[in-house]
């Protein structure tokens, strides 16, 4: 037996219930299912989420990379730390802010 080491098995996480998400987060994942309804698509891309993060007023922090570089490596980078195939959209959203997304002051 080449491999005697007992496999680590993938981490449990445990979603967040909607009265324990920030207002922020609510209101991404909100737009996320809007823009799903309007387009009647069930899969999002990294490029959708960067569009609903422009409508809802987002602005990427100050990066030499293109905004969908710097997204794409940190959910790869993410899922790989984690364990995680599919990362669900609170966690898409705090990788976003961790980034250096703020909100655009709405006047």
């Amino acid at each position: 037996m080449a491999d005697d080491k007992p496999k680590k098995s993938p981490q449990r996480t445990r979603v967040p219930r909607p009265d324990e998400l920030t207002q922020d987060t609510f209101e991404f994942i909100s737009a996320i299912d809007d823009y799903k309804r309007s387009h009647m698509i069930s899969f999002l891309t990294l490029e959708h989420v960067l569009e609903i993060l422009d409508m809802l007023g987002y602005l990427p922090g100050q990066t030499d990379e293109k905004p969908i570089a710097g997204l794409e490596s940190a959910v790869e980078g993410y899922k790989e730390k984690n364990e995680r195939l599919f990362p669900n959209w609170s966690e898409i959203f705090q990788i976003v802010l961790e980034l250096g997304y703020i909100r655009k002051d709405v006047a």
